[in-house]
This record gives C-alpha cells, sequence and structure tokens, in this order.
C-alpha cells in the first residue's frame, strides 16, 4: 500500500531537491561545504584558543548551583586569600576586581580625585590612560619610547613634577609584547615609588615567567607606593567572566576596595578560584602559546619581516602598511588581526591562536604582502 503524501509535505520536499540542485550546479557537489563562510579565526584580543580548563569548567558548572544566593563576597574571599597565598601576602594586601580593567579604571579615578598628573609610555595599554583623561579629566603625560619601541623607564623618571601622581608601565608591554630588565625596573620602582604611585601592569606575568622577567609583586610595602595588577582573562581564559586582582600595601588595598563596584559574580570568581590551582592547564596553555610563537617568528625570519621578541601571547610586527588596510587583506585570508596602535600604524599586534592554526596567517601575510 503506498503511502500518500500532503501538497504541502510535496512542495517542501521538491523546494529541498530543487535548492539541492541548484547549489550543486553551481559550486560542484564537493565544494557544497565551502558555500558558506567560515568563521574568521581570532588573532585580535590575545585570547586564550583554549581555555577555560576543564577543572574551571566544572567549577562553574557546580558554581550555577548557588546563583540564587548571594555568595559571591564568600567567593570573592575565597579567591583573595588563595592569590595572597600564591604571592607570599596576605588578603589585605589584594584588591579583587572585575576584571583588571577595573583595577586600572579605579586607580585613573584614584588619580583624578587627588587631582593628580598621569606619565604614561606613548605606546602602551590605553585603559587607564582613557579613563583618567575621559572621565576624570586628568592630564596624561605620555613619554616617547626607547629606540627599540621599549618603555624609557629614564624619560619616565625625568617627566616627573609636583604635579605628578602616578606612574603607569605595562610590564610585558602591550602592543609590543617586550619585557623591561628586570633590575632596572625594580630599581625604578624603588626609588619612583616613594614619591608618586607607580603601577604595574602584569596582565601577561604567566606567560613571561622564565623569559629574564620577573614580577614586582615583592617590592609591595607600606613605604613603597606600588600597585600590581593581574587578570584571569590571559592564561586562564576567562575573558568574559572579568576578574582580576591587584597586590598593594594594606592603605592602597582598602582605597581601590571602596571605589570597587562589586560586580563579580560567583560561577566567574569559582572558576578563577578552580583555575589557579589547575597548574597544569597553565602549563599546558603556555607550552602551546610558546609553539604558536615559534611557528610565525620562524616564517617572519625567513621572510625578512621585521619584529619585537615577545614575552606575551601576541607578536608586534611590521607590516609597511597601514594597519587598517592589512586587517581588511588579512580577513580575505581568514585570520582577524588587532587594531591600531598609533603612532605605529604600519605595524601589527597579533594574537596567538592554537599552533596549528598560524599556517592560515602565514600564508595571509605572504599573500598579502607579496613576500
Amino acid at each position: 500500500m503506498k503511502k500518500s503524501i500532503s501538497r504541502q509535505q510535496f512542495l517542501r520536499q521538491s523546494s529541498t531537491l530543487f535548492g539541492g540542485a541548484m547549489l550543486g550546479s553551481f559550486v560542484g557537489l564537493e565544494g557544497i561545504a565551502n558555500a558558506f563562510p567560515k568563521p574568521l579565526i581570532r588573532m585580535m584580543y590575545n585570547e586564550n584558543p583554549y581555555g577555560p580548563s576543564r577543572i574551571a569548567q566544572r567549577a562553574m558548572q557546580k558554581a550555577f548551583k548557588e546563583s540564587n544566593l548571594y555568595t559571591m563576597r564568600i567567593a570573592q574571599i575565597e579567591f583573595a586569600e588563595l592569590i595572597a597565598a600564591l604571592n607570599a601576602t596576605t588578603p589585605d594586601h589584594v584588591s579583587i576586581g572585575f576584571g583588571s580593567r577595573e583595577i586600572l579604571n579605579k586607580a585613573a579615578l584614584m588619580n583624578g580625585i587627588d587631582n593628580g598628573e598621569l606619565i604614561s609610555p606613548q605606546l602602551t595599554f590605553e585603559a587607564i590612560n582613557r579613563y583618567a583623561q575621559n572621565t576624570m579629566k586628568s592630564k596624561v603625560v605620555r613619554v616617547p619610547m626607547d629606540d627599540n619601541i621599549g618603555i624609557d623607564l629614564d624619560a619616565l623618571a625625568s617627566a616627573i613634577t609636583s604635579k605628578t601622581n602616578m606612574i603607569y608601565v605595562c610590564n610585558p608591554n602591550n602592543p609590543t609584547g617586550l619585557a623591561l630588565n628586570s633590575n632596572q625596573l625594580e630599581a625604578f620602582c624603588k626609588e619612583v615609588s616613594k614619591k608618586v604611585l607607580v603601577f604595574v601592569d602584569e596582565a601577561y606575568h604567566e606567560y613571561a615567567v622564565g623569559k629574564d622577567y620577573k614580577t614586582m609583586a615583592h617590592l609591595v610595602s607600606p613605604e613603597n607606593k606600588i600597585i600590581i595588577s593581574r587578570t584571569a582573562s590571559k592564561v586562564h581564559g576567562l575573558a568574559g567572566l572579568r576578574v582580576g586582582y591587584a597586590i598593594a600595601n594594606k592603605a592602597i588595598v582598602k582605597r581601590l576596595n571602596s571605589y570597587m563596584n562589586g560586580s563579580l559574580n560567583v560561577v566567574g570568581v569559582r572558576g578563577a578560584i578552580a583555575s589557579y590551582g589547575d597548574k597544569s592547564f597553565q602549563s599546558f596553555s603556555i607550552q602551546k602559546n610558546n609553539e604558536a610563537l615559534q611557528i610565525v617568528s620562524n616564517h617572519l625570519d625567513s621572510k625578512g619581516v621585521q619584529y619585537l621578541p615577545s614575552h606575551a601571547n601576541f607578536i608586534f610586527l611590521k607590516t609597511g602598511m597601514n594597519i587598517k588596510e592589512f586587517q581588511k587583506k588579512m580577513e580575505k585570508h581568514g585570520v582577524k588581526v588587532g587594531r591600531p596602535f598609533p603612532p605605529y600604524i604600519n605595524w601589527c599586534r597579533l594574537s596567538m591562536a592554537k599552533p596549528e592554526e598560524m599556517k592560515y596567517f602565514n600564508k595571509g601575510i605572504d599573500k598579502v604582502l607579496n613576500l
């Protein structure tokens, strides 16, 4: 007995067959799978392509069970205790923020309330500078880079006046990836922090360890006005959950905390607690990042393209092309690269994806720059 179908079913099946036949006639049966655009490989925001870890994911899934409760403060206290233990200090030396961006903003807020000027390198991460200028209407004194596009500590120190209240140093620097000489930075912090507050942004701390880099967290003391900021957004892969922290003396932490919005959520903090205890995943992420860096740097070396040695999860390279034009052309090769960093607009900050994905950048830059 034949099974009858309705008129609507017939039309639906016929249109599907007709559409498939038409698509096949234009792109070929083997090309149907490639007929729709693939997502661009993200090489623009310095994200961890592997994170968060499975251990962190399980912790966050478990945390959903307490998401109806006001337990984020309890989780925040536990996280501060963990960070203190990892850095050989006490919880009253730790301030937890909604990502390190909140730490940066609140430091700029403090500076503005004190009517102080902020000194910052010409080429660096702009969050604290923008908040100081746009929100607090503070004067930001920009200091030129040295001949190697590095942060010039002597020039920063020379720029201090009676109006200076804070100096910002990002180490390793973003977007260059360069790390300062540890001995020189330590001497700078010891001397300058007696006069003004020194803010050392160590967002890429985990990637830099072991590469002639040293944290300045050990300099935190009642005598030294120093803030060290770090984030769970990079090696821990929690960028979308916004968890960061600062290490400073008790007086600075107390003041920072008085300005915090309390915006952290229990899921993100629980994930961070688990991730900071997951040393295996951190080592894996750093290893894969170093592999990706090696793949790109080897290729750039072979093509004679100038770049800066990186202590982070990105590399700064000279394309000789306006970055906006370079962005558009690289997208045609499936890769989305970093934003402009004036005045170095013919340079590109390239974030590391998975090692096996870096070949797409290598192929793309060869075609775009005719290498």
